[in-house]
């Protein structure tokens, strides 16, 4: 069994603090992963393991049990220090850290020995050159084994252990292993030309796997949003359903599942789940943003014939974004939704909600250009937070910042049908000039 070795890195395409953006999905599949490949190892990147933001404990074993760790710290990623810092407690040596020379090293870390790579035109210059150079740099590591980690350099006779049988161990590492395999075979399946295909073989891989008594979050978790991905929303239903309980029961698992029953058409019972989950594990704008879309649906449905019933369900939608936009005012997905409503139902208090939740998206925006953050694929890409300015504007029925988010938005990378969903959301304020009809024909042009 060849050694595995952990990648720590962002994933994606995130920005450096010069604000020049870098794909770290290129730097890994181009670069470290066939010299890690070549030097007789076995990669596991730890992207893998992350949802909402949590590290799971996949993550926490595999940091400390996989015999070799290579960390990015490109763009000085908060996430990825926390691991290595992990890692460096864990293990005294094979640990080894690169980065692109645009990247200002901290200073905590200016005497740890880092492999430098550099990126020009979106490619690794001399890019065969540092791969030979970096196998060497593992080669070496390999035989040697020198302390490289800075806490077992600096305090002498420190040491980590754990009661961790060899077996134990062991079994940890063929699992960490397979699930690398799986997450590959679940990749290769989502890129079929046809689409139908795709779900049949999520389901007959899955079926080829152990008992589900065995699975970790990470794996259970990767299914999901695989289901998720191609809508197969049913499919997905069925998929939580034969989770064992401590799979079922976390917060990401149920919220998931609530938001796949309202997709498959079991409104009600997605909204049961989902007002547990909040009675039990706490308001969370993850939580009641899904739960907030499921109101909203059920408004949307009624309204053309249902009035009274129509208007309890809108009431309800706005509640519940409010508190979800309360709960972490940095999610603004419900908080402009919150606004949106309002909007509808004539609140006299929508344009200073909308100016709440305008300030909210620009925050994010210049933390944004400040620091990479690491995101799950739950969360908002660069196209989303100007769209939700567009549309906050014209909200606010203000056309000079309308047209200036506007542009923003069709000049940020986004898909045909990111602005036309921007398109559709905004035939709800055509009242407010003949402007509005302007932008969604922009939109709908771009």
């Amino acid at each position: 069994m060849k050694p595995l070795c952990f990648v720590i890195m962002p994933f994606g395409k995130k920005p450096d603090l010069t604000g020049r953006i870098i794909n770290f999905d290129a730097v890994y599949e181009k670069f470290i992963k066939p010299v890690i490949e070549e030097s007789g190892l076995e990669s596991i990147r730890a992207d893998q393991e992350m949802m909402g933001g949590i590290i799971h404990k996949p993550m926490y074993e595999r940091l400390i049990l996989c015999d070799f760790a290579i960390a990015d710290l490109t763009t000085a990623n908060a996430n990825v220090f926390y691991e290595l810092g992990i890692r460096y407690t864990a293990k005294p040596f094979t640990t080894f850290s690169i980065f692109e020379t645009g990247t200002k090293i901290p200073f905590d870390l200016v005497d740890v020995r880092c492999f430098p790579y550099v990126i020009v035109d979106d490619e690794i210059v001399d890019l065969e050159d540092k791969k030979a150079a970096l196998k060497g740099y593992i080669t070496e590591i390999k035989k040697k084994k020198i302390t490289d980690s800075p806490i077992y350099q600096l305090m002498d006779g420190i040491e980590f252990k754990h009661n961790l049988s060899i077996d134990k161990v062991d079994m940890l590492r063929e699992r960490a292993k397979q699930d690398n395999q799986v997450n590959t075979q679940i990749q290769e399946i989502l890129s079929l030309d046809k689409k139908e295909e795709r779900a049949e073989k999520l389901k007959d891989l899955e079926k080829t796997l152990p008992e589900k008594e065995d699975w970790d979050a990470s794996l259970a978790i990767n299914f999901i949003l695989a289901f998720r991905s191609i809508n197969a929303f049913q499919e997905m239903v069925d998929f939580i359903d034969s989770l064992p309980n401590h799979l079922k029961g976390t917060v990401v698992v149920q919220e998931q599942y609530g938001f796949a029953l309202n997709r498959a058409g079991n409104k009600d019972k997605a909204i049961d789940v989902l007002t547990k989950l909040v009675e039990e594990k706490g308001s969370n704008s993850e939580t009641l943003g899904i739960l907030g879309r499921i109101y909203k649906d059920k408004y949307n449905e009624a309204k053309s014939s249902k009035a009274f019933l129509a208007k309890g369900f809108l009431n309800k939608a706005i509640e519940v974004y409010t508190d979800g936009f309360k709960a972490d005012i940095r999610d603004f997905y419900p908080g402009v939704n919150a606004a949106t409503l309002k909007f509808v139902r004539e609140d006299e208090d929508t344009v200073d909600f909308a100016k709440v939740v305008e300030f909210a998206v620009l925050t994010y925006l210049e933390k944004k250009s400040k620091i990479s953050m690491r995101k799950a694929p739950s969360n908002f890409d660069d196209y989303w937070p100007q769209a939700t300015l567009l549309e906050l504007a014209i909200l606010q029925n203000n056309q000079s910042k309308a047209f200036d988010y506007l542009s923003s938005a069709i000049s940020t990378s986004h898909e045909d049908w990111q602005t036309d969903s921007t398109a559709k959301n905004l035939e709800l304020f055509k009242n407010q000039g003949d402007w509005v009809a302007e932008v969604i024909q922009v939109l709908k042009d771009n």
